[in-house]
């Protein structure tokens, strides 16, 4: 199963560019004690009750093919990233989403856990993985899910499979990891017979990032670059590609995506491309951000010979999200819930690092 290069990957299976963190499987018993079905006290009745009849059957298109839903669904499993939060914006609480404990963010994601608490509901359980690196699958059959939504995800066909014999799958339409946010809140809103209900949560977050562009007009301009750190002997370094919403939500801050990064795109599927350092010079960009577990990697990458001599390491000009993990997980999977909650932050911080310190 393929991860994304996140602010957990380096605790996650142990390979370079994969990850997710590892734990013992809850008790399936317990599971399905604790888990609060949508149309309880999870729900929000202005928008649960939106989904009506006539939104289904929907079938909707993926990766690994199509889904059928049939009905409403009222117990909901959320994999990989975005999903939860969409669902949970539209006024549904999953029974179960995925663990994204890292740093000081523990289990759920603050801006999801303070709309389960909007809606009166109980938080879904955690998703986690065995310690052969794949889902607990066990404990999402447990929890009787009638959907099981992983349409920002690194699943690949074999886990798919294994899902759909639980509950109706929906996968990502293209690339692991690379769901475009308005594509993907419209599929979400329509797997949970709300269509209608997408547009004006991709307004309200759109508006936010407007917001944070116009008050911070030193972004215009600015040719950046966005990757990963030096793991322990690499001769690459990781930059992602504008599929990845990480560059998305950057570009509409007002920056603009190295040009170098812009045509790697069409030489992979994956959401970022390796570059050799022995190249790295030839990459053009003003402001490097990157991703750390650590203030020891920080210093690996900063400090090898090849990147000091590149542009925007050079000239100081370098931002990494490390030591705010709730800013980490935002920039990470910046959605319809974490956008309006953190896009503020995020500016400021990206300001001062680029030197304006606006």
């Amino acid at each position: 199963m393929t991860t994304a290069h996140s602010p957990a990957r380096s605790r996650r299976r142990g390979l370079r560019a994969l990850g997710t963190t590892i734990v013992a499987a809850l008790a399936a018993a317990a599971l399905v004690a604790c888990a609060t079905a949508p149309g309880n006290a999870g729900t929000d009745p202005t928008s649960s009750s939106g989904a009506e009849s006539a939104a289904f059957p929907v079938t909707l298109e993926h990766v690994f093919g199509n889904t059928t839903i049939t009905k409403r669904p009222e117990r909901i499993v959320t994999l990989g990233w975005y999903s939860g939060d969409v669902v949970a914006a539209l006024g549904v609480v999953p029974v179960g989403n995925e663990d994204f404990t890292w740093g000081e963010v523990k289990g759920n994601l603050p801006w999801f856990a303070d709309r389960v608490k909007e809606l009166g509901g109980t938080l879904p359980e955690l998703i986690r993985f065995t310690d052969a690196g794949e889902y607990d699958f066990e404990s999402i059959l447990a929890l009787e899910p009638d959907l099981i939504l992983a349409v920002h995800s690194g699943i690949d066909e074999p886990t798919y499979k294994r899902l759909t014999e639980i509950a109706p799958t929906v996968a990502f339409k293209k690339s692991a990891w690379a769901s475009e946010r308005d594509d993907l809140t419209r599929t979400v809103a329509a797997a949970l017979g709300q269509p209608e209900k997408a547009e004006p949560l991709l307004k309200a977050s759109d508006d936010a990032i407007a917001a944070a562009a116009a008050a911070h007009p030193e972004f215009r301009g600015v040719t950046y670059t966005y990757g990963w750190y030096l793991a322990e002997g690499a001769t690459s370094l990781d930059l992602y590609l504008p599929r990845d919403p990480r560059i998305q939500m950057t570009d509409q801050l007002g920056f603009t995506t190295s040009p170098q990064v812009t045509a790697a795109e069409s030489t992979t599927e994956n959401f970022y491309a390796s570059i050799s350092l022995e190249k790295l010079a030839e990459v053009t960009s003003d402001f490097h951000i990157g991703w750390a577990d650590s203030q020891d990697e920080i210093d690996r990458t900063l400090n090898n010979p090849l990147v000091t001599r590149w542009a925007p390491v050079a000239a100081g000009k370098t931002s990494f999200f490390f030591g705010d993990y709730r800013l980490a997980w935002a920039t990470t999977a910046p959605s319809v819930l974490s956008i309006p909650a953190t896009i503020d932050d995020i500016a400021v911080k990206l300001s001062a690092d680029l030197g304006t310190g606006k």
